[in-house]
């Protein structure tokens, strides 16, 4: 157990699992991934294995209903096994995909610092080049959906393109893909701008790539491969969740504009 001072609903276990420096901290936000956690770990980690940097797995458990934290436990047996550094946290509440990711950030050992959803629509294989960004000067280095196969959800593609229209509209950006779920921080950069982030549900991811452009923060896209997964069953519910959106965005205007 280890004292962060970031979260009185927090329990985190830690372990360490190798003297050598983290050169990269991979951050994955679990949230009803019972089915396919342990399994997709494993394909990171086989990915992972073909660079020569240390690298680390942070899991942070978001107080998921189904066997998610069962599933988390198993796959640090796995990491431990293959002495692979890891850490875990486990949310006493369900506190937001942004919080999980925040919460990572901040226990991350290595300078630089990302995630990918670990449903792994998002596929890994641009993983390295956008580290090897980070390494090289970018701040952020934020993933552009290509999408590979036809989608089976057109509600799902549909309200995607309509959040990014909207977040395009209300606020301008280079970042073409705010809210991709694959992201690679310069960790010290970033830091500064977690405690300043206001939500920390699914609008987190762009409000902090709007935070990160407004402070001077280098960042940058890179194409990545999206291809929908017809049998995993989202977590997104398509009215709350835009509505939760639309309020959040509104919130994050209204908040700049008063600083401005």
């Amino acid at each position: 157990m280890q004292e962060l001072g970031i979260a009185l609903a927090l329990q985190i276990d830690f372990q360490a699992r190798s003297l050598n420096t983290i050169d990269f901290s991979l951050i994955i936000a679990c949230y009803k991934d019972a089915d396919h956690l342990e399994s997709n770990v494993k394909e990171l980690v086989d990915y992972m294995n073909q660079c020569r940097f240390n690298f680390e797995i942070v899991m942070v458990e978001d107080c998921s209903p189904d066997g998610t934290a069962l599933a988390v436990r198993k796959t640090a047996i796995y990491l431990e096994e293959c002495q692979i550094p890891y850490q875990t946290i486990f949310h006493q509440q369900n506190l937001g995909r942004g919080r999980s990711v925040s919460d990572g950030i901040r226990v991350a050992r290595g300078p630089i610092a990302g995630y990918i959803d670990i449903d792994l629509e998002h596929r890994m294989d641009a993983l390295l080049s956008m580290i090897n960004l980070v390494s090289q000067g970018a701040d952020l280095v934020v993933g552009n959906r290509v999408v590979l196969n036809r989608v089976s959800r057109p509600l799902r593609a549909l309200s995607s393109w309509a959040y990014k229209r909207l977040a395009h509209l209300v606020l301008p950006m280079s970042i073409l893909d705010t809210e991709a779920g694959f992201k690679i921080f310069n960790r010290d950069r970033i830091l500064p701008l977690l405690d300043l982030t206001q939500d920390q549900h699914w609008f987190w991811d762009t409000e902090i790539v709007h935070r990160a452009l407004s402070s001077g923060l280098r960042c940058e896209n890179f194409p990545i491969i999206f291809q929908e997964k017809p049998e995993k069953k989202s977590t997104v519910s398509l009215i709350p969740d835009s509505m939760a959106y639309l309020k959040a965005i509104y919130r994050y205007k209204k908040s700049i504009r008063i600083l401005a």
